[in-house]
């Protein structure tokens, strides 16, 4: 197929991807018992990213990055002490840059769509102010990725990221880690957290890897999430 094809596919099954995700965590409203109990959650937020680990037995990382986040949170009671279930699905901005000066930046800029499935615990009344903790497995699905240089001002995208595990590409696909948090959620349903996502899976080719050498994603989020009122319809009226 012409590259422009290629690529064109490859937009196509990253947004499903993306869908697919989406759709899983809302149905999650429709499930007996959940539905009625479950706040949804809207999450924006900034997020500080890298890619380290070793390279023929050197370290290896480069300059954090700076993006933005957004995503998806459902947050469903397990039981009366406060605990809590809380998926969601975020859309990440993270990589690295690989050359930072004062005239120069270049960068991976990574795009990910991240499933976090945590347990969280609350402390306190749910009439105030609360604070939280939670962790849980992090999976993470590549999005359509490029290579970047900013000089003088301007940016120019050098080139898409190939992710796969041939020779040719830059990183492996799909991600996935360990992810926890720490937050305070207010009484009127707004909510801050941060966030912490250590990256498990050695993002180089398989066809390059070479005796301890890997690279993992790490990255933080500082997030304000607005949980949406959740009113259980009223019982009708007997007649």
């Amino acid at each position: 197929l012409p590259k422009s094809e290629r690529s064109r596919q490859t937009k196509i099954t990253d947004m499903k991807k993306v869908l697919i995700l989406f759709i899983a965590a809302l149905s999650l409203f429709q499930m007996k018992g959940i539905a009625q109990k479950a706040q949804v959650g809207i999450s924006g937020g900034v997020s500080v990213a890298n890619v380290y680990g070793e390279l023929g037995g050197l370290d290896n990382r480069g300059d954090a990055r700076a993006g933005f986040t957004l995503g998806l949170v459902v947050n469903t009671p397990i039981t009366k002490k406060g605990l809590y279930f809380q998926p969601g699905i975020h859309y990440v901005q993270k990589g690295k840059y690989t050359v930072k000066n004062e005239a120069v930046r270049e960068a991976d800029a990574l795009r990910y769509a991240d499933l976090l499935l945590n347990v969280v615990k609350y402390w306190g009344s749910e009439s105030k102010t609360r604070f939280y903790m939670g962790l849980g497995p992090q999976i993470g699905f590549n999005l359509p990725s490029k290579k970047v240089k900013k000089e003088d001002g301007n940016r120019t995208e050098l080139r898409s990221i190939n992710f796969g595990n041939v020779a040719a590409s830059d990183y492996r696909g799909i991600d996935y880690g360990v992810n926890g948090l720490l937050g305070v959620h207010f009484k009127k349903g707004l909510s801050f957290s941060v966030n912490y996502t250590f990256g498990l899976r050695n993002l180089i080719p398989e066809e390059l890897q070479a005796g301890n050498d890997h690279l993992r994603n790490g990255a933080v989020g500082f997030r304000l999430t607005y949980f949406l009122p959740n009113t259980p319809k009223e019982k009708k009226e007997k007649k």
